[in-house]
């Protein structure tokens, strides 16, 4: 089985995990809705920032910089 998880890489070298899914087609068509709306983008960003730090952490988001929500594939056995 494959599953499809989705990350937010920022801040040029952070990436965190955001969720998982079993299509590709699910996972292409929820990161193509944040990539192509920069707002949605950063909103998710801090979002997930928060729920792995704290808020405090939020305003370390240096907006300037890209904020990509991409796929890696993983099989389980």
């Amino acid at each position: 089985m494959i599953i499809y998880i989705v990350n937010c890489e920022f801040n040029l070298t952070q990436t965190l995990i955001d969720c998982a899914f079993q299509k590709a087609a699910d996972a292409e068509a929820y990161i193509d809705e944040l990539n192509s709306d920069k707002a949605k983008a950063i909103a998710r960003c801090k979002e997930l920032i928060a729920l792995r730090d704290s808020e405090s952490m939020v305003q370390y988001l240096v907006d300037e910089y890209a904020i990509r929500f991409g796929i890696v594939a993983v099989e389980l056995k």
